[in-house]
């Protein structure tokens, strides 16, 4: 017998049924997590990853690479993505999006604002765009948007206690919108089908192209180079971590270190939990808050809505916290009440995620900036997929 085959292609697949070689091509494709917005866009956050390349971001936005393979792998990546454009003035150009497939990411935090107010409103059409489409892509937001976190507890309790305006929004002046009302105004019930995450950090990861090929952590060819992993996940975490060690000059960036001490610290679990609860609490407040004002879409409460909660609602009572605070008595769920079971089943739980974003470029851990460049964006050219809601009223690509 001849010495066995090196070759790694596979001469027979070009024998497979059609539709069979479609599948295969189907599951070549990467699933995304589109970046609605730019994720170094804050020079700090830049300063802090020590990372000055641009080709990470565009990298996840183009279309993905076996398109060039063949025809038959073109037609499958055209079937599933769309080219848009975008017309704000802070996004990263045309992005390839996958519909069916990825998940809309925003990378914008409370620092953007602080940074430009006029990015308030910019901010708000990235956010009504993702709720408009929860139908059809999961969502992704920084954690703030649920409720303040930190990776470090902080020591602030009153800050730690959610709190809800009987008649208005959630207090919480660190969050500038409100991810809890905002899918019951485009999703009917029940919202079984809405995904929200939220994203506790941001970790971009230094390795070489190889490194990373073989680390399987970012795709088949590395054109899936942003990833979300769910924070209690830490076989995988520690993939990323090992990646991270592997890659040269990492240990020359002591803010990315601190980031993964602090999510492999033994309290950082707990920590996370806590602050879900929170998010819990508050998901379900704001669907009582609906259906007290028996807003469109809520779900119905059937006798007294101040009997939900424990203790029951005083007649003039304006605001409910979640936790006792001084002389402020706390309230949560009846969990026997009927509405609460009901909420429960439907209403939407807020993933926990870890960010991760490959660069594959050496960049200079000393602060050199030479391998950025400006880019040129399209201007009032918005694309139509973000004024059609179905996928199948989009146009073909020419």
């Amino acid at each position: 017998m001849g010495a066995p085959s090196t070759d790694p292609g596979f001469p027979q697949f070009s024998l497979l049924p059609s539709e069979i070689r479609l599948q295969i091509w189907h599951y070549c494709l990467p699933r995304r997590i589109v970046q609605r917005d730019d994720p170094f866009y804050l020079v700090e956050v830049r300063e802090e990853q020590k990372c000055w390349s641009i080709r990470p971001t565009f990298q996840n936005a183009a279309v993905p690479l076996i398109a060039s393979v063949c025809r038959e792998s073109r037609h499958v990546v055209r079937k599933w993505g769309k080219l848009i454009t975008q017309d704000f003035r802070l996004n990263i150009g045309p992005i390839w999006i996958q519909p069916r497939l990825d998940r809309y990411n925003l990378n914008c935090d409370i620092r953007y604002i602080w940074d430009d107010e006029d990015y308030l409103e910019t901010m708000y059409d990235h956010l009504e765009e993702g709720f408009y489409r929860l139908d059809m892509m999961p969502v992704s937001l920084r954690a703030e948007y649920f409720y303040p976190f930190a990776l470090e507890p902080e020591k602030d309790t009153f800050q730690k206690c959610p709190i809800l305006e009987i008649n208005g929004k959630p207090i919480n002046e660190y969050s500038p919108d409100d991810p809890y009302d905002e899918f019951a105004t485009y999703i009917e019930r029940p919202y079984a089908g809405v995904s929200e995450s939220a994203t506790l950090t941001f970790i971009c990861i230094h390795a070489t192209k190889e490194q990373a090929a073989d680390s399987g952590l970012f795709g088949i060819l590395l054109d899936d180079p942003v990833q979300l992993v769910d924070f209690d996940d830490n076989e995988r975490l520690e993939q990323f971590y090992a990646l991270f060690q592997k890659g040269c000059c990492n240990d020359k960036r002591p803010e990315v270190s601190k980031q993964f001490a602090s999510i492999f610290a033994p309290g950082f679990r707990p920590h996370v939990e806590s602050w879900r609860e929170k998010v819990d609490w508050l998901m379900m407040a704001n669907a009582w808050r609906r259906a007290n004002k028996r807003f469109w879409n809520s779900i119905p409460i059937e006798g007294d809505p101040g009997l939900i909660w424990n203790p029951p609602l005083l007649e003039d009572q304006t605001h409910i916290y979640m936790s006792s605070i001084h002389d402020v008595q706390g309230h949560t769920f009846d969990n026997h009440y009927p509405w609460v079971i009901q909420a429960k089943k439907e209403l939407p739980r807020v993933t926990p995620k870890i960010q991760f974003l490959l660069c594959t470029d050496d960049c200079d851990v000393n602060g050199n900036v030479g391998t950025v460049r400006d880019m040129s964006l399209p201007l009032n050219r918005r694309s139509d997929w973000f004024d059609n809601l179905l996928y199948a009223e989009l146009a073909e690509l020419p």
